[in-house]
């Protein structure tokens, strides 16, 4: 989950003012690469200011109330009396997280789950020709330089034949490939109009791909593949 960032200010209150208590529960004492903070089940979370580390042990538990008085809003805990919150930090803070989101939405935006599938891995990958559009999952390769469709996608799709052509396989054979255009060819945030591809009889055992994602889609973008997350990580090249 998470956390909403404060910034505690270690200030023992007296309680002179009347004091109303806005929420309870329970907290524990963690620790991040932000520093040491307090986790509350009710109010989020709040970062321990560095004059108060001493107080608190990671791991430790306790029960919490969050109040306010005429001095402000603050902290109180069953074991180290009560702090105010520095809620300038707390203002500072939110925009650094909300700063944050941003930044990984984007990240996010920038990402592709794909399937591996032995030693390939499968793009999902969407095509448009003729006012008609199908989901497919292609086979990224870079060794291959353009979009390679089997047949049955043709059904799937307007393609309408430019001229027809040989394509080479891997294993250096020549065979037989109808050249179309496609309207549009998009992955995740990305999309390219106006791309020619290569139509084939595919030969063999059934598969679970259906075609091959191929460098006139990919030489436009640099890209890393992270296999422990199953993801294409994207970034336009400049």
């Amino acid at each position: 989950m998470k956390k909403v960032l404060f910034l505690m200010v270690s200030i023992l209150l007296g309680f002179v003012f009347p004091a109303v208590i806005l929420a309870n529960g329970n907290y524990v004492i963690g620790k991040d690469e932000g520093g040491v903070y307090m986790k509350t089940d009710r109010n989020g979370s709040w970062y321990i200011d560095p004059q108060s580390l001493g107080l608190f042990k990671v791991g430790e538990k306790g029960k919490y109330s969050v109040g306010t008085d005429k001095r402000g809003t603050f902290v109180k805990t069953d074991k180290h009396g009560s702090f105010y919150i520095d809620t300038e930090a707390k203002r500072n803070l939110d925009r650094e997280s909300e700063k944050r989101s941003e930044r990984d939405k984007q990240t996010e935006e920038m990402e592709t789950s794909v399937i591996l599938e032995g030693n390939h891995v499968l793009v999902p990958t969407v095509l448009g020709c003729g006012g008609k559009e199908t989901e497919v999952l292609l086979v990224l390769d870079t060794g291959s330089s353009v979009v390679v469709l089997h047949h049955e996608i043709k059904d799937q799709l307007n393609l309408r034949q430019i001229q027809k052509g040989k394509l080479m396989t891997a294993g250096g054979q020549a065979i037989d490939a109808n050249i179309v255009k496609l309207d549009y060819v998009k992955v995740g945030p990305l999309t390219k109009k106006n791309l020619y591809a290569s139509v084939i009889e595919h030969g063999g055992p059934p598969v679970k791909y259906d075609g091959l994602l191929g460098m006139n889609f990919l030489q436009d973008y640099e890209y890393r593949i992270d296999y422990k997350r199953k993801v294409i990580e994207w970034k336009k090249s400049r």
